[in-house]
């Protein structure tokens, strides 16, 4: 499958103005047969870190193969960005999260999203607080739902919320 996707951003429209020579963590999510895993490239400890919620025993041979191929990508496209700067790319070593496990085979996404707003390279308690009970997961889940749909940028935040009105009103009438 990884063979199949277009992983070189060098020519994309959207990335032409990116500045990534202040940037020390690129985050890369990856998805395979509905399981997310994070590959984080931390340029300040020289280290290709990898972020399963899941853990999988099968890694090296499952998931290395592509976790590499996205590291070779950013290298790739990082070498361009950081053509004045000395980035010793042969002395990074391959770094695996191991004290964070997700309580059910769902919420690998939502382990995504926490780990982009507080990954810093290393533990921290906004990772591990709690996040072993589902319903802090669902409750996340909610509010991440909920600044979506309300957002200003959201163009379709105003059909949104008037079908939602009809759809209480509706339900409410059924009770009634």
């Amino acid at each position: 499958y990884y063979d199949k996707v277009d992983l070189d951003i060098t020519n994309k429209e959207w990335a032409k103005n990116l500045s990534f020579t202040e940037c020390n963590l690129w985050f890369f999510p990856y998805c395979d047969n509905k399981h997310y895993i994070m590959i984080c490239v931390n340029i300040k400890a020289e280290r290709f870190e990898v972020l399963d919620s899941l853990r999988h025993k099968d890694f090296e041979e499952y998931y290395k193969p592509m976790a590499e191929r996205v590291v070779q990508y950013a290298i790739n496209y990082m070498k361009t960005q950081f053509a004045d700067k000395t980035v010793k790319w042969e002395r990074f070593t391959w770094f695996y999260l191991e004290k964070v496990t997700q309580p059910d085979d769902k919420s690998c996404g939502m382990y995504i999203i926490r780990w982009m707003r507080h990954w810093e390279g290393k533990y921290n308690s906004a990772l591990t607080k709690d996040w072993k009970r589902i319903d802090l997961i669902n409750e996340e889940r909610e509010c991440l739902m909920l600044d979506i749909i309300l957002d200003e940028d959201n163009l379709e935040r105003d059909r949104i919320m008037k079908e939602s009105t009809k759809y209480c009103n509706m339900k409410n009438k059924r009770k009634i």
